[in-house]
């Protein structure tokens, strides 16, 4: 488990975990879903980042970020490691509005 790996959870949808790496040992992470594009309306570019996964275009809900306990994760379905400066953009936004 790493910050920015995407995980499948049981419903089948996806999460990024957001959470730093140094924060491991506590037993929930901060996570946000990911919908298909094709299900969300077109919204704010950086709140709402457009991502491939699993050969789907993705959005990333920020408006939807929480906690949910470690073992709720699901396995890991890819990474977004490259994206942390789009995806560290979005929170920005969703907390402090810029």
């Amino acid at each position: 488990m790493a910050q920015f790996d995407v995980h499948e959870v049981k419903t089948g949808r996806y999460l990024v975990d957001c959470q730093a790496d140094l924060l491991s040992h506590l037993e929930s992470r901060i996570t946000i879903p990911l919908e298909p594009a094709s299900e969300r309306p077109p919204a704010a570019t950086r709140l709402h980042p457009h991502f491939a996964v699993q050969g789907r275009t993705m959005v990333l809900a920020t408006h939807l970020a929480g906690a949910i306990p470690t073992r709720s994760l699901g396995r890991k379905v890819s990474s977004l490691i490259e994206y942390e400066y789009e995806i560290k953009a979005a929170l920005d936004v969703l907390i402090s509005g810029i």
